[in-house]
């Protein structure tokens, strides 16, 4: 194996705590399982140079970026640490038949590796060449040195370099956030978020796909196939709505996915998690870092409604939830462990949203492309080909990608063309019902064209069936609950101890949750047991009630037989506002 040395030198060397966004990226990736699924990688184009130049621009990157030479020290208090001087190997990987092929290969191998964040940069660079000659950079990096809009910034500047412009001044680097979040005015901004935030996840569904606790149980594997639609025909369907509603593309498209899951899970209500870059304030919009946060939308969607009325609540939604998405996420994080606790139901990120099309096509950024992000983003690309004659559009499968959501949805074109991916889990959707659910899409799109469409139609243009739920599950604080996984839940707390669950009809919340059991015991400790283990059972939440019984009735299953023993006491568990 080859390799050349990119070095730097005479840089600045600094070091401090991390931005909101930048902190809560890392937060990520040192408590995930797979932290290789927040590694971003990236093939560009070489425009035929000798290896050592292109090492060179290397060298242009990572003197003019700090966070590409940043490593962290873990601990209480998380610092990161700017190196003034160092250097990277990057590899010389001579092609073996098709170039581009080879760089991709590459970067599935690198971004198959996880960082060391606290030894060593958080960048992996390969030079791919033929015959000696530097065709592909490849270029595979931690998330906590760039997000997605950086990913852009750093092709254009690549783009720059190796056409021999001059680069612009570099914009801010990552601790200059930190300083720009101690400003007044943002520290209030990052309050009213965590209030937002509060709010929310006392009121939503905690699963927008609760999926049959048999089925869930026992799942260790994220990866899920994509389908990729491209579509020009839906553009002007858009631009229709767009036109009587004035509300973008994207909140159009982001309003058609709300009515279309509400129409198969049976949920009146949207949750969507909805990925925001945070760079509205302007001397933020070129910093080459991560500071991206997740913004909650929570939309109603009655079958009362019309889809016009759906894009102006999806609309302001939004618009609330994208101030929120400023936030400290220490402080936010302890809000969902406290309200996870106190509700008793634990918030599932079911549905993502990913729209980077604002990203695309600025500059000299390439808008078409033949992979994108998660996978190995490859700029450049073929002309649409349609392959659905009746939608005039393509629906392509792509190879499975690891992603922690029952639903993804990344948005990467609304210009000329629609270009969008579905990542679901098969265990809420097969492949089949993917398909379906995107034929679904671009058919209401069509007819929301033609006239504001009523939401009761939608259920006609899909032959996406709605789930059917029988005996055992019942609505509970905003919920689709099974009774048999409360009861599970309660079995791993309790083992032997008599106990019995049962769902009592409330006016305010569906049904309420009420655990009979044996004493002694203490309503507060089984309550937290029971928080402990709820992450992962999208079916359960804890009981709104736990009656504490001199004894059992002869037969623990019968409900009666415990309403009719004498109750010790009788406690929620739980702390807090209900």
């Amino acid at each position: 194996m080859h390799r050349l040395s990119a070095c730097y030198s005479g840089e600045r060397e600094r070091s401090g705590p991390l931005a909101f966004g930048h902190a809560n990226i890392l937060r990520a990736i040192t408590v995930d399982d797979d932290p290789t699924r927040n590694n971003l990688a990236m093939v560009f184009p070489v425009p035929d140079l000798p290896p050592a130049e292109v090492v060179g621009f290397v060298e242009v990157l990572l003197r003019r970026h700090e966070s590409l030479r940043t490593t962290y020290r873990l601990g209480p208090e998380v610092t990161q640490h700017v190196a003034g001087s160092g250097e990277l190997l990057v590899e010389l990987v001579e092609a073996d038949g098709d170039a581009r092929a080879t760089a991709e290969r590459t970067a599935k191998r690198f971004r198959g590796r996880w960082f060391d964040l606290q030894e060593a940069p958080p960048l992996r660079v390969a030079v791919v060449t033929v015959d000696g000659v530097a065709r592909h950079l490849v270029w595979v990096v931690s998330h906590t040195a760039m997000d997605v809009a950086t990913c852009e910034i750093l092709l254009r500047e690549w783009s720059a370099l190796t056409a021999g412009r001059e680069l612009p001044p570099a914009g801010p680097q990552p601790l200059d956030v930190v300083e720009f979040e101690q400003k007044p005015f943002v520290r209030r901004l990052a309050q009213a978020s965590a209030r937002y935030w509060e709010a929310r996840l006392r009121e939503v569904p905690q699963a927008m796909f609760p999926v049959p606790a048999a089925k869930t149980s026992a799942k260790t594997d994220w990866h899920h196939p994509g389908l990729r639609i491209r579509s020009r025909a839906v553009m002007a369907h858009l631009a229709a709505v767009s036109e009587r509603t004035a509300a973008s593309a994207s909140t159009i498209l982001l309003a058609a996915v709300n009515a279309l899951v509400c129409h198969r899970t049976g949920q009146s209500t949207c949750v969507t998690t909805s990925l925001y870059g945070n760079r509205a304030f302007q001397q933020l919009a070129d910093l080459f870092g991560t500071i991206s946060q997740d913004a909650l939308l929570s939309v109603p969607v009655p079958e009362t409604g019309t889809f016009d009325e759906l894009v102006h609540d999806v609309r302001a939604q939004s618009l609330a939830a994208y101030r929120a998405a400023w936030y400290d996420p220490a402080v936010v994080w302890d809000v969902i462990t406290r309200v996870t606790a106190e509700r008793g139901a634990s918030y599932a990120r079911d549905v993502v949203f990913n729209d980077m099309s604002p990203l695309t096509g600025t500059g000299d950024v390439e808008r078409s492309a033949l992979n994108r992000l998660p996978w190995v983003w490859i700029p450049g690309g073929t002309d649409l080909e349609t392959d659905d004659a009746e939608l005039d559009a393509s629906l392509e499968w792509l190879p499975p990608e690891n992603v922690p959501s029952r639903f993804v949805v990344y948005v990467y074109r609304l210009d000329e063309e629609l270009d969008v991916t579905f990542l679901v889990d098969p265990v809420c959707l097969d492949r089949d019902e993917v398909t379906e659910f995107g034929r679904a899409l671009l058919r209401l799109l069509r007819a929301a064209a033609e006239r504001d469409l009523p939401l009761k139609e939608v259920a006609g243009s899909t032959a996406l069936r709605p789930v059917t739920r029988g005996e055992g599950w019942y609505p509970a604080d905003s919920c689709w609950i099974e009774i048999d996984a409360v009861r599970g839940l309660l079995a791993d707390v309790l083992g032997d101890r008599p106990h019995f669950v049962e769902a009592v009809p409330d006016e305010a919340a569906g049904y309420r949750l009420v655990c009979y059991l044996t004493g002694p015991a203490d309503p507060e400790d089984v309550h937290r047991q029971c928080v402990e283990r709820l992450p992962g059972r999208v079916t359960a939440i804890t009981p709104h009630e736990y009656v504490v019984c001199a004894s059992p009735p002869d037969d623990p299953a019968d409900a009666g037989g415990w309403r009719a023993r004498l109750v010790v006491s009788s406690s929620s568990g739980r702390g807090g506002p209900r």
